[in-house]
């Protein structure tokens, strides 16, 4: 069985490129933010953690809403420092593949971008949790200066740390032609 994967530029200005950074951006308001250690370092005065996983998908949102060139620091406060975003995507030809960002990466990028006000919302969300960690299966929706851009699946990892909650991960896919949201997941 040969399984291959497929690398995209989410910067680029084509249209597939848009897509991807549609979905980045969307991911990135799922994920969270932590600046230091991933359990020693407190968050920043204004940056509450969420004492409970119920309050991921609002911390997430609050970190990724605003103008795209924003002071980031809260979001570094809710994502441990070793955290990673996974955009996954289907090619034109149908190929399955993924792209894995940085916080920091992800930050440049959505900056690079310039003044457009960026909006997610956690439209529907589920959580399981065991113990100190927590998994957030949540259907989102992204908007840039007013505009719907993207919708689909973020899948958010995360820890209790000293603080609160923080996010050690996010895998998001955005929702296509050829992969459609099921019902069960829309609001």
């Amino acid at each position: 069985m040969k399984c291959t994967f497929q690398i995209v530029d989410v910067f680029s200005s084509a249209p597939r490129g848009r897509q991807m950074l549609r979905s980045l951006f969307s991911a990135t308001m799922l994920a969270g933010a932590l600046a230091g250690t991933a359990m020693a370092q407190a968050p920043e005065a204004g940056c509450a953690l969420p004492s409970e996983p119920e309050g991921i998908p609002a911390a997430v949102d609050a970190a990724i809403s605003g103008p795209a060139d924003k002071d980031r620091a809260c979001m570094k406060a809710l994502f441990i420092p070793e955290a990673r975003l996974m955009f996954v995507s289907i090619g034109a030809d149908g190929t399955p593949g993924y792209t894995i960002r940085t916080l920091d990466d992800w930050i440049a990028g959505v900056k690079a971008s310039g003044h457009a006000v960026l909006e997610e919302k956690q439209l529907k969300f589920q959580i399981e949790r065991y113990g100190n960690i927590a998994q957030l299966w949540s259907t989102y929706a992204l908007h840039s200066d007013g505009k719907q851009v993207a919708r689909g699946i973020n899948s958010i990892q995360a820890i209790k740390a000293a603080g609160g909650w923080r996010v050690t991960g996010i895998m998001v896919q955005a929702e296509s032609e050829t992969v459609p949201l099921p019902m069960e997941y829309l609001p």
